[in-house]
């Protein structure tokens, strides 16, 4: 995939896997000056989002001009990577729109969904700042447009202006809160808490409604089994009892039917 500012040189092509998700085909990424991928410059619209992403608003408006200033509004398609496991961490992104998940591979080749991306904001902030490799890839699951920060420009502005620090700390430290969360939930909750937090938590961020004529549609089971933290069989063993309690309709596509059992059930 093609970053601003990637060197010229730099002209491999990305063979991404076949067959995800559910049978789409992968298509491969050209990365370098000859990349596919459509940017454009970024609007007044995008500039509201990023004015509201707590580690770009620290800057200051000169500051934060500056350093978007070479920065492109880049479309990705769905079945496409924005990055892989094992590659060097130079950019954090603000995600504008779209639908990206995170994923782990073992050695043994399984996934593990590690959290979806659908709101606007940033991601891959902690990992950037350390200089360190993706520990995980990133699949879109949607269209999606995203910006690539570049580590080094950030972390030049940021030594001009160390009175920014705390707001930076401070925005790093939500991701530290979520994993905590989330080691929580797996240790002190049950699957049926897990699936009904994740739906109610997940209509809320992204307007997904009971009809699905509207908004996102829910993320298939599988994928939501796996991000949870359950096998296939207890998932769908507990969406059997969902449905069983009138919370939910566990056909094709999940509907949430009665929204304050469903609430009650996820505490």
């Amino acid at each position: 995939m093609a970053c601003p500012s990637i060197p010229a040189d730099t002209s491999s092509v990305l063979q991404i896997p076949r067959c995800w998700p559910s049978g789409v085909a992968f298509q491969a990424v050209e990365s370098g000056r000859n990349s596919r991928m459509v940017s454009r410059s970024l609007s007044s619209a995008d500039h509201d989002v990023i004015s509201q992403v707590p580690l770009l608003a620290a800057l200051g408006e000169e500051r934060l001009k500056t350093l978007l200033g070479t920065c492109k509004v880049e479309s990705l398609a769905r079945g496409e990577h924005l990055f892989r496991a094992g590659d060097v961490a130079e950019y954090f992104y603000i995600l504008l729109s779209g639908h990206l998940r995170l994923v782990k591979t073992s050695a043994q080749g399984d996934e593990t969904i590690m959290h979806f991306l659908t709101e606007a904001g940033s991601f891959a902030e902690a990992v950037s700042f350390a200089g360190r490799s993706y520990p995980v890839e990133c699949q879109v699951v949607e269209n999606c447009e995203i910006i690539a920060i570049p580590r080094m420009a950030y972390l030049g502005i940021l030594k001009s202006a160390p009175n920014v620090l705390g707001d930076v700390l401070a925005s790093l430290l939500r991701w530290e809160r979520f994993f905590l969360e989330e080691i929580y939930k797996l240790r002190h909750t049950r699957p049926i808490q897990r699936i009904a937090a994740f739906l109610i938590d997940f209509e809320d961020r992204n307007d997904a409604t009971i009809d699905g004529t509207s908004g996102k549609n829910f993320p298939e089971k599988r994928q939501i089994a796996s991000r949870i933290g359950i096998t296939p069989e207890t998932f769908s063993r507990s969406l059997r009892k969902l449905e069983a309690s009138g919370a939910i309709s566990a056909g094709p596509k999940l509907k949430i039917l009665d929204r304050a059992a469903l609430l009650e059930l996820a505490h």
